[in-house]
């Protein structure tokens, strides 16, 4: 139920079941700017931030997506480029914290072959698949969320804020340019039908002239 509060977005603190892991004290609270909606998740393996943002094609923001990107943490710090450097990143059984993100079809959220990522501090490299036990409560975890966020009464007012967001950092640029490329292949290709078209025309013509009564020699026809 809605949290009464100070907050000028109300924050939804809902449970969400994580079958078979138990269940989820989810705190939600919807960015309707940004069309983000940050989960703050507690259960009895997992703690931390997910963020969830529709996912659109950059070419084509279709605002009824079910597509889905759940970040393993909070909004970037400015400056980081990656999910390694979010804040609040999922902590799953107090030692394995979560990096990057999850990208997958809210209609079908339950896919145990999805990767899922951690930083991992035995080695130099700055991430790692998680061990299959843990993937499975993760993604038990994100299709639970991800169920909720296609609920949600405000969802397309979500996507749809997230799409002019998309628009207003890429701009129209690429797509204008897309449309004058294709005009001009439009144009290059009327300019071939025409000439093949003018092609076809005269080599009718040579034929028409070639079987013509007139054509034929005068003694075509009589006997020698």
């Amino acid at each position: 139920m809605p949290c009464t509060g100070s907050a000028p977005v109300p924050v939804d603190t809902i449970t969400l079941s994580a079958a078979p892991y138990g269940d989820l004290c989810l705190q939600a609270r919807p960015n309707p700017a940004t069309g983000t909606l940050r989960c703050l998740v507690r259960g009895t393996f997992i703690t931390g931030v997910f963020l969830l943002e529709p996912a659109f094609d950059c070419d084509n923001p279709d605002p009824v997506t079910t597509r889905l990107y759940i970040h393993h943490g909070d909004e970037l710090p400015a400056g980081a480029h990656t999910g390694t450097y979010r804040p609040h990143r999922p902590l799953i059984d107090g030692t394995i914290r979560l990096v990057d993100s999850t990208t997958l079809d809210a209609r079908t959220a339950r896919d145990h072959r999805l990767r899922i990522y951690h930083r991992d501090a035995t080695s130099s490299h700055r991430r790692a698949r998680v061990p299959a036990l843990i993937a499975r409560r993760v993604t038990t975890v994100l299709a639970a969320l991800a169920t909720h966020w296609l609920q949600r009464p405000d969802l397309d007012q979500l996507r749809r804020a997230a799409a002019r967001t998309l628009l207003q950092r890429i701009g129209l640029h690429r797509k204008r340019a897309t449309i004058a490329e294709l005009e001009a292949l439009i144009a290059d290709r009327r300019r071939e039908l025409a000439e093949q078209r003018a092609q076809l025309a005269r080599m009718t013509a040579l034929l028409a002239d070639h079987t013509s009564p007139s054509s034929r020699s005068p003694n075509t026809g009589q006997a020698a």
